[in-house]
């Protein structure tokens, strides 16, 4: 909705709608990140492109802010997330006012860039991994945190977002626990 907004706007032309990301390494979890964010940009805005910049480090700040700022100064980046775990690249985005969705954690502090962000709580898993192991019962090797359980925790749109993000962002929880909705709903795209 903000890439959409800034086209309306006039401040950049369709034709420069690219969002990046700062991707720790090419493992599945980054990969299915980064792919959810390009779906939801490209379902509002279907020129989109995506530029997936690599750290392969979980943690390391230089790198994560080397990789944001090549994104936005040399492939043209006009919004930036991540699954890097330091603030590196939102550091970049605020010093640049490039829109950020901010990665496993909330910074509203960052009044130049900050959209929202969600973040992993991994308290019904650490629940469920003990309970099991008292109980003696076996785990399921697919286990996967939802909404439902608070393992998945999405936070405020701040005053940057598009208008009528939180409410998008508030209908799209609904229905996803409703499951009338499904992030990788193969039906609007294939994979090789």
């Amino acid at each position: 909705m903000k890439l959409k907004e800034m086209i309306d706007n006039g401040d950049i032309e369709e034709s420069e709608a690219k969002i990046g990301y700062v991707g720790a390494f090419p493992y599945a979890e980054v990969i299915s990140g980064y792919t959810a964010f390009y779906l939801g940009v490209k379902s509002i805005v279907d020129s989109v492109k995506m530029k997936v910049r690599y750290t392969n480090s979980w943690y390391d700040e230089e790198l994560e802010k080397e990789a944001a700022e090549k994104l936005i100064d040399e492939d043209g980046c006009k919004i930036i997330s991540q699954h890097a775990d330091s603030s590196g690249a939102p550091s970049v985005c605020e010093e640049k006012s490039v829109p950020n969705v901010f990665y496993n954690g909330e910074n509203p502090s960052l009044t130049n860039s900050y959209l929202i962000s969600s973040r992993i709580n991994w308290r019904p898993y650490f629940k469920y991994f003990i309970n099991n192991t008292l109980t003696g019962t076996k785990m399921d090797p697919d286990w996967t945190g939802t909404l439902e359980d608070g393992s998945v925790e999405v936070y405020n749109a701040s005053s940057l977002a598009a208008t009528g993000t939180q409410d998008a962002v508030d209908k799209a929880i609904s229905d996803l626990k409703a499951k009338s909705i499904n992030v990788f709903d193969t039906s609007t795209f294939t994979v090789n």
